[in-house]
């Protein structure tokens, strides 16, 4: 099971995480964002971890194509999520400028149905360019991520066309507590969480991740 923990923002935690055996850690450049980080600040993090065995990834919401092109050439990051609005187009651009990246597109749910992400990828057909991932995160009209809501599992498994779609990581609401269950349910090909695996908001708890990463990886 790819594990995937996001918003980390310092070293000590980035190390932490990788210790403890995550497939990957986000870096979120959304400065509205509690969890946001700075540049010089995701270049410590990505020196930090360079040596571990751990995927470094942007997190990117309604940036400039010029802006996460910038930032994935300085980093050397091989993994973004675009967690906003981006359309296939952005993404088609994004892929010529940096044919070797990986893109994760993040589409937040509240819905019955899955008609959307449909279309979307459909549009990404015609543009040349589809999401290596998605991920499926709840909706909340206040925030982008990172809310602890928890996405509609049931109408994920029903209506995520596994074999036809990229493969699917799962976010919204999996603490150390439900991961298990949330795999169960919907058999991602990955899980993503932040706030379930943290003591204050931005904080990540070591016997969270600990256990999160555990439960995860024994489904």
């Amino acid at each position: 099971m790819w594990v995937k923990i996001c918003g980390i923002k310092d070293t000590s935690a980035a190390c932490m995480v990788a210790d403890l055996g995550a497939s990957a850690l986000g870096l979120n450049f959304y400065a509205p964002s509690t969890r946001s980080i700075d540049l010089a600040t995701a270049m410590e993090i990505k020196s930090a971890v360079s040596s571990q065995d751990i995927t470094v990834v942007g997190l990117f919401v309604k940036h400039s194509l010029a802006e996460v092109i910038s930032t994935c050439r300085d980093l050397s990051l091989d993994v973004v999520q675009l967690h906003g609005d981006e359309s296939p187009a952005f993404l088609a651009e994004l892929a010529q400028a940096l044919p070797d990246l990986r893109i994760i597109r993040a589409f937040r749910t509240d819905k019955s149905h899955l008609d959307t992400l449909a279309e979307f990828l459909a549009e990404c057909d015609q543009c040349g360019k589809r999401p290596d991932q998605i991920l499926i995160d709840a909706y909340s009209p206040q925030s982008y991520g990172g809310t602890g809501l928890i996405a509609p599992w049931e109408m994920i498994r029903k209506n995520y066309r596994t074999e036809e779609w990229p493969p699917l990581i799962l976010a919204g609401g999996l603490t150390p507590e439900n991961v298990a269950e949330a795999i169960k349910a919907v058999t991602p090909f990955g899980v993503d969480t932040a706030s379930g695996v943290e003591s204050a908001p931005g904080v990540k708890n070591d016997q969270m991740v600990k256990a999160f990463i555990s439960q995860a990886e024994m489904t």
